[in-house]
């Protein structure tokens, strides 16, 4: 004979299905509450400025070279491009989850054609570009946000032998304004950086003199070929390095500044002091020394 089941019972079979539901059910994964934002690099430039697109001298699309993107930025984690805040104005990093030298080549070689410039992997001619800066800042606003990123190379063209023929540096930058911890944004600003300091490097006088054969190795365009600079004073080269540091150069970059001046006497060991005090990095103090014996 069938028997109803009594009010303990139905609550156990409730209860016993409900658990059972539980267990079979996926593991959902927890939101990230570190406030870190992480992204994909993604090509996406918003503007069309003038320096955007280099004038190239006539000759320059019939002489193909090889380009390549290497890595000088000095991070403990080169996956970190910038930071980002949330509303209570904490500074998160944001980290790009694609590799940022590979993204830099491919937004070279995607505007290599469109510029009018030939490629080739057999080129007799390489043009090379050290990332020194690849930053971007988010600025919280009360609605929305503020973002500001800034590209530095250091540039330079080598003949088939590995011999410099010119050499220089450039720089890009784009601000936006978003919606907040937006990646879309993020890329924006940083994909117009990253054209502007190619097109702006691109389009350097001395490189396309250099690339149609009108200069001579070693020519560069940061420092070219004349008669030897009067020595600096160590206060006056701090001063130099200070105004870099202020703009964000790296340290690589200082170095090669300092390898090309001349003191006037030895760092003495209150110049130690003041340079270390001023913030400048060990290896450009050292090249400061170096310059100094000579």
């Amino acid at each position: 004979m069938f028997k109803t089941p009594t009010r303990f019972a139905l609550v156990a079979l409730a209860t016993a299905g409900a658990l059972a539901l539980f267990s079979s059910a996926p593991t959902m994964a927890k939101d990230d509450d570190t406030g870190i934002l992480n992204l994909e690099l993604r090509y996406a430039p918003q503007e069309s400025v003038g320096s955007d697109n280099p004038a190239l001298a006539p000759g320059i699309s019939d002489r193909a070279i090889r380009i390549e993107v290497t890595e000088g930025r000095t991070l403990n984690d080169l996956a970190v491009v910038g930071e980002t805040t949330d509303d209570d104005d904490r500074l998160w990093p944001v980290r790009a989850s694609n590799d940022v030298i590979a993204f830099a080549l491919d937004v070279l070689a995607k505007n290599a054609g469109p510029w009018g410039i030939r490629t080739a992997d057999d080129a007799p001619l390489t043009f090379s570009g050290k990332l020194t800066r690849f930053q971007v800042k988010e600025s919280n606003k009360a609605v929305g946000s503020t973002y500001n990123a800034e590209v530095q190379f250091a540039f330079s063209l080598r003949d088939g032998r590995g011999s410099v023929l010119w050499e220089g540096s450039a720089t890009g930058d784009a601000t936006r304004y978003g919606r907040a911890r937006s990646v879309d944004n993020i890329n924006e600003v940083l994909s117009d950086a990253l054209k502007e300091a190619y097109a702006q490097g691109l389009a350097t006088t001395a490189l396309q003199d250099a690339w149609l054969g009108k200069k001579t190795p070693g020519t560069s365009a940061v420092a070219p070929s004349a008669p030897a600079a009067p020595a600096m004073t160590p206060d006056a080269l701090l001063a130099e390095l200070v105004k870099l540091k202020k703009k964000g150069f790296e340290a690589d970059v200082m170095l090669d500044f300092v390898q090309q001046k001349n003191l006037s006497r030895t760092l003495s060991a209150d110049d130690l002091v003041a340079w270390k005090d001023a913030g400048i990095p060990e290896e450009v103090i050292k090249a400061a020394l170096a310059r100094s014996r000579q």
